[in-house]
């Protein structure tokens, strides 16, 4: 049986009040209206979610290229989380907490100041600063200095262990469930393997990984913007071109998705959202159907993963967030190896990282205007447009998984459940 939803009751009633004023956002896009503004910018509704979502959903968090050898292992944070991301000596890929289990000193503590876009490090073990303990790469206990006189080496071996998260690949993206009765992964992204089989995702090298931190704006709507064309022709005029939104088309959602995705054909066969060249600078990712070399895939896994795969190039933005309106942001691009060691490859992707910066930029001052207007007594439910349809469908995707969390909690519950109904605008 899974671990019930566990918060203090008022934070329960809070959120069961603030989603059913999100009823109403999940139907056809032309009657459907945005979220409640409160589901962005509370502190509340963020308690809520951390429990509700991040402790119980799939979240994405690198791809196997960033610890390619047996021994890399690479620090990273999720939900205030310090984890180790590590493939360890027999090849396997292992996440498991950062926290020694003597005192719960983080392992990592004595690289605070090591960039956030550094390589993996490699090496056998996990040494923790504090007292020395020493851990191998599947997080069994290897050394306890000065620990026989309580406790002996080998019964603290038989004991001690760091934690492990469940691990599921899907194409080489790496996810993580802190819930270990959560079910599998990957029946629930069914269109997207259809979509991205022929991309070799798994077989992709990562160039050096993008960090941005201390992003101000609220984790979904930051998949929204993403994922629905509209803004583009506006918001990236001039970059955007080869990718216009009149040539959008959209899936399907249906109960139990664990992707929200569209497509956007590109102008011409030729085209490269990359670079304003009219042709193509780098062949296309080997494997791709005709199809997919004239269109972009953008995809949503939420609550963590956005990816855009494009026809010579995969994008994987991982997102961290830390609170209801501030996250950090990975990014990877991925390349076929081939590519990697072109002629004039270099020089390509140096065009392609300016470019994309343009767009990154015009993307953070709408987003960062938008989160500080949610504040707003005046914020509105949103009227949308059809090239909005992804936005209803992220809606069901958020609205089931808290519908799901608010039953794990009333089934737990030994009293029945409280009425919290309100109406107006919650303070």
């Amino acid at each position: 049986m899974r671990t019930p939803v566990s918060m203090p009751q008022s934070t329960i009633d809070y959120a069961r009040r603030v989603i059913e004023l999100g009823e109403g956002s999940t139907g056809p896009v032309e009657t459907s209206s945005i979220l409640p503004p409160q589901m962005y910018v509370t502190d509340e509704f963020w308690e809520f979610e951390k429990q509700a979502i991040f402790s119980k959903q799939w979240l994405c968090i690198g791809h196997v290229s960033e610890i390619p050898n047996p021994g890399d292992h690479l620090p990273i944070t999720v939900i205030d989380e310090p984890l180790i991301m590590a493939r360890d000596e027999s090849g396997e890929i292992r996440v498991m907490s950062a926290l020694c289990q003597h005192r719960g000193h983080p392992m990592f503590a004595g690289l605070a100041n090591r960039p956030d876009d550094a390589p993996c490090i490699n090496g056998s073990r996990l040494t923790c600063p504090y007292h020395n303990w020493v851990y191998r790469l599947d997080g069994t206990l290897v050394a306890a200095p000065s620990m026989n006189d309580t406790t002996p080496l080998e019964e603290l071996r038989n004991t001690i262990q760091l934690p492990q998260l469940r691990v599921e690949l899907f194409h080489g993206m790496i996810f993580v469930n802190f819930d270990a009765d959560a079910a599998p992964l990957a029946p629930t992204l069914a269109k997207l393997d259809a979509e991205i089989a022929s991309y070799g995702v798994e077989d992709l090298v990562t160039m050096p990984v993008s960090v941005r931190t201390g992003l101000s704006w609220n984790w979904k709507m930051h998949h929204e913007n993403a994922l629905e064309p509209y803004h583009t022709d506006y918001v990236h005029r001039g970059v955007h071109e080869s990718a216009p939104a009149r040539l959008a088309q959209f899936e399907e959602f249906d109960a139990g998705d664990g992707q929200v995705m569209h497509t956007t054909y590109l102008v011409s066969e030729a085209a490269d959202l990359g670079t304003d060249k009219s042709e193509r600078a780098i062949s296309d990712l080997p494997g791709l159907t005709p199809e997919q070399r004239k269109r972009i895939l953008f995809a949503s896994v939420p609550p963590m993963l956005f990816g855009i795969f494009q026809p010579t190039f995969v994008s994987l933005s991982i997102l961290l967030p830390s609170g209801p309106g501030c996250m950090d942001l990975r990014r990877l691009n991925l390349y076929a190896k081939s590519a990697l060691e072109s002629e004039g490859f270099d020089d390509y992707y140096e065009e392609q990282l300016k470019r994309k910066q343009i767009a990154i930029d015009q993307d953070q001052v709408t987003l960062e205007a938008m989160h500080r207007a949610y504040s707003s007594r005046y914020v509105p439910r949103g009227t949308l447009a059809a090239l909005e349809k992804t936005i209803p469908q992220m809606n069901s995707w958020l609205m089931e998984r808290y519908q799901s969390a608010l039953d794990e909690i009333d089934e737990g519950s030994a009293t029945p459940r409280a009425a919290a109904r309100t109406s107006g605008v919650l303070q």
